[in-house]
This record gives structure tokens, sequence and C-alpha cells, in this order.
């Protein structure tokens, strides 16, 4: 069941309807075709289902989880368990341009939010979350696969579809005449795992029995052992095996000493085959009048969101006349350009720079960027580092005495499509720096 944007709308303002703002996440669920969220809110639980893609598309409320013959298990699932399992569910929010689905919820006392969006019948996901309490902020696009910390304020989460082909010309009057119910989509899943054929799994009472008896019949192996002792059978010997147990005379033992580990032996699985015994028991008058036929599972191959980089098509490149949005401050031995938007980051670093200058940023803060460019290659001098970092702090507005930053080469950078000013950096070195007066640079 695919649904259109005025269908999610509808189904949007249904789950605001039942309150669910608040609510509990408690657990989550998977089928080859949906997701489920469990979610408990004032006195009832209700399970969101949430389509893979592959023609089944958007959100369903539903008041029970999947059928357990349905339940599968693949890695998307475990990542969503892991990360919002046991989180208070916010809010729901869908784009305003297209079927994006924004999940807010509450997580180490701060909002974090996960985003599904439904494309040519696939599912693309984001996530902007913390990994640990008090950790930086991680933004994961799954088409890209690597989770990246933002250097730059995240304040529109939707934008970031663009690069897969988010619309801006939505025709908000589509819908379907007749939308079909989780409970009939769960149906019609059911006949095709029947179809397509189910594994049978012995039920977990059953599993017990079945490994009570295999542990019971070991623990009977005692009277094999008995029986040759009253014979008398010699047991000079390294090691002794009689069916499934093994006995090891270990040094110079004495005959009475090699009678007396077998009988030790015995007297153990004597006193084991008791208490298997009546644990047996106790899981027989379990299975007693319950139905013992071994659990279904459905076998249909899961449909997976994108999770790794995909071929994203021809970007278009930016306009040769569009603004310069970086300054440039031409100093005696250096030349110091800083960002004054992500987009001024983005040009700086790409129209500017050379793969061999200095690309400063606030450690651990949102900052602007900025890149030091030397004059005839000369090295930077600690004085010219301190300046640079100075109209680094300028620009970000910190006005502390010592200013945090991080370095590196601009080499070392590599953008993120479709995230302005973003960059993923490595081989940094970390430094503070002290304020200067701002008179030694800035000259207006």
């Amino acid at each position: 069941m695919i649904q259109f944007y005025l269908d999610m709308q509808k189904q949007v303002a249904n789950a605001k309807a039942e309150e669910l703002s608040y609510g509990q996440i408690q657990k989550i669920y998977s089928t080859a075709f949906f997701v489920s969220f469990s979610i408990r809110t004032r006195g009832k639980t209700l399970h969101l289902y949430l389509g893979r893609g592959a023609g089944q598309e958007g959100l369903w409320l539903h008041n029970k989880a999947p059928p357990s013959e349905l339940r599968r298990r693949d890695n998307f699932l475990e990542y969503l368990r892991r990360h919002l399992s046991a989180c208070s569910l916010l809010d729901l929010e869908l784009d305003d341009q297209d079927r994006i689905l924004k999940l807010n919820y509450q997580k180490y006392g701060k909002i974090q939010s996960i985003l599904f969006f439904w494309k040519a019948r696939k599912l693309y996901f984001l996530h902007y979350f913390q990994d640990v309490p008090e950790g930086p902020f991680k933004l994961l696009l799954s088409w890209r696969a690597k989770a990246i910390t933002p250097t730059e304020d995240v304040t529109d989460l939707f934008k970031y579809f663009d690069e897969v082909g988010r619309r801006d010309d939505m025709v908000f009057d589509r819908g379907s005449t007749q939308l079909s119910t989780i409970e009939d989509l769960l149906e019609d899943e059911l006949k095709a795992a029947a179809l397509k054929g189910m594994s049978s799994n012995p039920t977990f009472l059953q599993r017990k029995r079945e490994n009570i008896e295999d542990d019971l019949r070991k623990a009977k192996q005692w009277e094999r052992l008995q029986h040759m002792l009253d014979k008398g059978d010699s047991l000079d010997m390294y090691e002794l095996k009689v069916e499934d147990q093994k006995i090891k005379f270990e040094g110079e033992l004495n005959p009475y000493e090699r009678r007396n580990l077998v009988f030790q032996k015995i007297k153990k699985l004597k006193r084991g085959e008791g208490i298997l015994s009546l644990r047996l028991e106790n899981v027989k008058e379990l299975l007693s009048g319950k139905k013992t036929e071994t659990n279904k599972t459905s076998e249909l191959p899961i449909i997976k969101p994108v999770w790794g980089k995909e071929e994203m098509g021809e970007i278009k490149p930016t306009s040769e006349n569009a603004e310069t949005n970086f300054k440039v401050f031409k100093l005696d031995a250096l030349q110091v350009g800083v960002g004054l938007s992500a987009q001024g980051n983005d040009q700086l670093r790409s129209k500017w720079a050379s793969k061999d200058d200095l690309w400063l940023h606030m450690d651990g803060l949102k900052s602007a960027h900025v890149i030091v460019k030397s004059v005839n290659n000369l090295p930077l001098s600690p004085e010219n580092l301190n300046i640079a970092a100075n109209i680094l702090a300028y620009f970000s507005h910190f006005n502390d005495t010592w200013i945090p930053i991080i370095h590196t080469q601009v080499k070392n950078l590599k953008g993120v499509t479709g995230a302005p000013g973003m960059v993923i950096y490595k081989k940094e070195k970390h430094l503070r720096c002290p304020k200067l007066d701002n008179a030694l640079w800035l000259k207006e």
C-alpha cells in the first residue's frame, strides 16, 4: 500500500488525535514489510507502523503488535532499538514538501530526531542524535552510511533530503480513494509468507524439554560407569571415556585413587539425574493442555532501507555569479579567510583555499570556518596562528580569555554533500590561544 501525501497528512493527524506525545516507546518490532513502534501513553498502548518501502510506504496506527510469525530481525531493527527504545516520543511532523515523516523523541534530556523519506519505492532515513549523555550531536544520512559531527547549526533537517530527490512541487490534493488498514496489510503479508514458505521453530517450553531430556540421558550414563566398577574392569589408562563421560587420570594414581575418581563422577551424575528428573516433570506440567505444535516463521525477504552510498546523479554546479560569502584579511605575512555563512564556509574551502592551507574551527563549539594562507609558503609563526584564532573567535562571537581551536590542513577536509558548511576532518590538532587586541588585525 502506497500512501500519497494527503494520505500521510491524515494519518499524522490521526496519530496526533490519539495524544501520543510524551508516550514511551516501549518495544520496537519488525516484519519483512513494516517497522512497528509500541508506544505507551495515558492508559493505553498503540503501535505506530511504518512501511519499509517497495510498495509499503506510509504510516498506520494499530492496537496490536505484529503477529509473532511475521516478526523478523535485521540491522535496521537493531539500530532503531538501540537508539529509540525506552525514549519518550515528543511529536510527529510531516514535511510541507514531500513524504518525509519526522519523529522527535527525548533522550538524555535532549530533543533528538529520526526522519523517514519514501521516494521511488525506497525508504531513506536521517538520524540526528547523541550517542552518549553530554556528547556531541551526530548526523547520519542513511544513503551516506557514516555518521558525522556537524560543525554548523542544524535547523532544518528536511533539507538534507534534497540530495535524494525531495520535491518542492508536491500535488497536495492527491489521495487514495480508500486507504487500506494495517490489519489488512498484515493479513496480506501472512498470506504472502504462507505462499513463500514458513520455517518451523519449536516453542520455548518444547526446546526446554528437549534440552532437559538430552541432559538427563547423559546423566543416566552413571549406570555404565557403575557397571565397570562392579565388574572390576582395569582403570590403568590416561583417560576413561564412556559415551559422553570422560575422566582423566592425571599424575601417578594408584588403583584405589582411580576408582575413587570414577565413584565421585557417579555420585555427581546421580545427583544431576534427580534434579533433571524434577525439572522435566515441571516442564511437562507446564506443557500439559497447551498447544505443542512448533511456531511458524515468515521466510519473506526483508525490505531493507537505503543504507549506504548510492549514485546520486549529477549535482548541479554552483552558479559562477553566485555571491561570494566570505571575507579575506590581508596581513603582512599571511592572508586569513573567514566564512560568513554555511555557504561561505564551503566557498572559502572550494574556491579560495589550497590543499596545504591551514583550516581552523572552534574546538567542540559551533563556529565560523577560518583558512590561513601563508605568503610565499613561509611557515606559520605562533604569533600569526594566534591572530587567525582571534579572527575565528571574533566571527564566532566567542569572548573568553583563552580560545580553544582545532586545526588541520585543507587536504584533510571532506565536505558533506547536501549539508552546506559541514565537513569531515582528520589529523586535527588541538590548541588554546590567548585573546589579543582586535586592533592588530581588524582594519575596517
